[in-house]
């Protein structure tokens, strides 16, 4: 998988060349993954452009979508599919750093608070129909060429890569591994976002443990909303076709080579 390097949004990448069903690889420059596009530099809006998108998928609730839009690129599409129910402290957040620090104030299990959400996510109402209407688009264009976010791009929109990956038959090691590659662009982000914690006036040390749980990808959390979905659904593929009633015949001929 391709990196695309950004100014500011360093966990970007470009889904082609995982090896999908029959081995038969992700076709590059068709799916992108990655975080936020509203903090963009000239150059980061060339890099883009260059990149021919017809869409733009944001996994984030509405409010925070509103504002903190994403860059208006000429020529794209923008959908919001929020995945998640709208919290309203969450929304209260003035920056998409801090969007996920919201809670920091009053309670300091950053790890229990990722490993609930992310059945959450997978399960409620919202993400069935984030995900459910994401793969609809996939499929509605013979030539698209999509871009998928949340903030920062390792959870909301981590496991939109997850399913989608699956989907396409790539295996579970290789999902899970992209899932995880998200850590090494959250290193500098956990770096500067301890800076901005130690500002707020509910900080202490305690908190800058929770930061780096609620920053991160583990794999406890997939495990557990996995677990659950398998629950459900008996298993990903399932809930796949089941739950999300992807059309993945159509999903692999448009997007596998």
């Amino acid at each position: 998988m391709r990196k695309i390097d950004l100014s500011y949004q360093k966990n970007v990448r470009d889904l082609g060349g995982l090896v999908g069903f029959n081995g038969k690889k992700v076709k590059e420059g068709r799916i992108y993954r990655g975080g936020f596009l509203g903090r963009v530099s000239e150059k980061d809006i060339e890099i883009i452009n260059s990149l021919h998108l017809t869409d733009i998928v944001d996994f984030r609730g509405s409010t925070e979508f509103e504002r903190r839009p994403d860059y208006q690129f000429e020529g794209v599409t923008f959908h919001n599919y929020p995945s998640m129910k709208e919290d309203v402290k969450a929304e209260k957040s003035k920056t998409e750093d801090s969007n996920l620090l919201w809670f920091l104030g009053d309670n300091t299990d950053g790890f229990a608070h990722m490993y609930n959400l992310y059945p959450e996510i997978l399960l409620d109402d919202a993400g069935l129909k984030a995900y459910t209407k994401f793969f609809e688009l996939l499929v509605s264009k013979d030539d698209g060429v999509f871009y998928f976010h949340c903030s920062q791009g390792k959870d909301r929109a981590g496991l939109a890569a997850y399913l989608l990956e699956i989907a396409l038959g790539v295996s579970e090691k290789d999902a899970r591994s992209d899932y995880l590659l998200s850590n090494e662009a959250m290193e500098s982000k956990i770096k500067s976002l301890k800076a901005m914690l130690r500002n707020e006036p509910f900080y202490n040390k305690t908190y800058e443990k929770a930061l780096e749980e609620v920053f991160s990808a583990k794999e406890e959390y997939l495990d557990h909303a996995l677990e659950e979905v398998n629950k459900k659904y008996g298993s990903i593929e399932n809930y796949i076709k089941e739950a999300l009633k992807v059309d993945i015949k159509r999903l692999r001929a448009l997007y596998l080579e």
